[in-house]
């Protein structure tokens, strides 16, 4: 393997260069795409790929875990074990056996549920929560050795990545979410590739999964706790979509950029270079990011600098006369329309309400996004009406993230700062410690902390297993199995 511009060529990308895989500049996008996904083999992966594929298995693992116990997911599996019962695929936690792509929508809303999952660090959408579900459930269905396991979670991060790169940012201007129709995108390479699908039914999973997309981001206007579904019907749509291709189920080859297709449709336009560019040379897991906190991803970067600006200068709620933030222009609309929450979901989307509780209690755990109290407390939303927040133009691309600040006190002192990007992302990563750290505490108390160790060390050695499924047998608690 060798280092080319800082990116790493491999197996595919040398086949490519020698000619051995004939890919035509005229194939539509879904063709390149399914041929890529085809042809991916693990032997093509880079050391640094592998491992940060064991860490989102790890993080997701850990959320799904999480997210079976709360509250605003339990329709959807009380759906399931009400209507779906039966089948090969495993529910997290409560050991249910359902249809596959049952089993992907439970546990892929279970992953999502709780705003902990991974993201990609420019573009948008959640990698592992819409790819790492239907591995493991499909994994159930027929035998799937560690490194095909490994292989389909890349091959689901490239498409989300790649679909996102044309898509975004116009998507999220029109109000279309991006886990719902990039996440079908994810699931069903991920799906294809476990299936074992050649380049023609990779091609037609994808124009399948086009008519699977779909969601809008009212929720962040107005709340509802269905966005907790989109992942799960995501990732549901997006394996019936290779399941029906293998079947033999065709779709339009121009579900990209055709007239009527994906990116026209929800874009108003048709940038389809991004979507096929470096493919073969670079990884998008390697854009995968890790959250901290239960919250949409544009917010990391808001708490983290605030909490700065305030450590550093000794600041109290009270000494705070006025917060200027300026971010990416599309969360203005994603996280800067609710001032007052009436569910959960809304209190996560709110920037005020989270910049609020970071500064009255040092937090932003999940526990203080569930408190109904707070959503009303007098002194919450007084500090919610000194938060103005502003569109920063450079805040995009790679700088999506960033983030400046301004903290205007009572005396008159003003203090500044600016962040290009959180902590978790590709430009600041967290340690194995810490994403070891954060699954202990996304899981402690729904299992054992044994049980917890032996998932951790499963995943450590996951492309040596011969049966993927065996992870599954880990992830149900005591009381379900009695």
């Amino acid at each position: 393997m060798r280092q080319l511009n800082g990116r790493y060529t491999n197996n595919w990308a040398e086949h490519l260069l020698k000619g051995l895989v004939i890919m035509s500049s005229a194939d539509t996008v879904a063709q390149r795409l399914g041929t890529f996904v085809s042809r991916l083999t693990y032997e093509d992966l880079p050391p640094e790929v592998v491992r940060q594929a064991k860490n989102f298995v790890l993080d997701q693992l850990g959320c799904q875990l999480l997210g079976s116990t709360v509250e605003w997911n339990q329709p959807v599996y009380e759906f399931v074990k009400k209507y779906r019962q039966g089948g090969s695929a495993t529910i997290v936690n409560y050991g249910d056996r359902v249809p596959p792509d049952d089993a992907a929508f439970v546990n892929g809303t279970f992953g999502q549920g709780c705003e902990l999952d991974d993201y990609y660090d420019r573009g948008g959408g959640h990698p592992g929560a819409a790819s790492i579900p239907v591995a493991i459930a499909l994994s159930e269905l027929k035998r799937v050795n560690g490194r095909s396991f490994i292989t389909a979670i890349v091959a689901g991060y490239e498409l989300g990545w790649r679909a996102g790169s044309g898509l975004y940012p116009s998507i999220m201007r029109r109000g279309f979410h991006a886990q719902s129709v990039m996440g079908v995108f994810i699931a069903a390479a991920t799906a294809g590739k476990i299936l074992q699908l050649d380049s023609r039914q990779m091609t037609n999973t994808f124009a399948i999964a086009g008519s699977h997309a779909s969601g809008t981001m009212e929720f962040d206007q107005s709340g509802g706790e269905v966005k907790r579904v989109h992942n799960g019907l995501a990732c549901a749509g997006g394996m019936r979509s290779a399941m029906l291709a293998q079947l033999g189920l065709t779709g339009p080859p121009t579900i990209f950029e055709g007239e009527r297709g994906i990116l026209k449709v929800f874009t108003g336009e048709c940038n389809v270079e991004p979507m096929t560019h470096g493919l073969g040379s670079e990884f998008a897991i390697m854009h995968g990011a890790i959250k901290r906190f239960p919250v949409n991803a544009s917010q990391h970067s808001p708490i983290e600098l605030l909490s700065k600006l305030v450590d550093e200068n000794g600041i109290g709620p009270k000494d705070v006369q006025r917060i200027d933030v300026e971010v990416n222009e599309n969360v203005l609309m994603h996280g800067g329309t609710i001032y007052e929450p009436k569910q959960v979901v809304e209190a996560q989307f709110s920037l005020r309400f989270t910049l609020a509780i970071r500064l009255l209690k040092k937090s932003n755990d999940l526990r203080l996004y569930v408190n109904p109290r707070l959503w009303s407390d007098p002194e919450v939303l007084d500090l919610g009406k000194k938060i103005h927040l502003a569109s920063d133009p450079s805040a995009k691309g790679q700088l999506r993230f960033a983030c400046k600040m301004r903290l205007t006190l009572s005396n008159g002192r003003i203090f500044e700062g600016s962040l290009p990007s959180p902590k978790g992302t590709a430009r600041n990563p967290l340690s194995r410690e810490e994403i070891q750290q954060k699954f202990f505490g996304l899981a402690d108390g729904v299992l054992p902390k044994e049980r917890l160790h032996r998932i951790m060390d499963k995943i450590e050695g996951i492309d040596r297993e011969d049966d993927v499924s065996t992870l599954m047998h880990l992830m149900i608690s005591s009381a379900a199995k009695s």
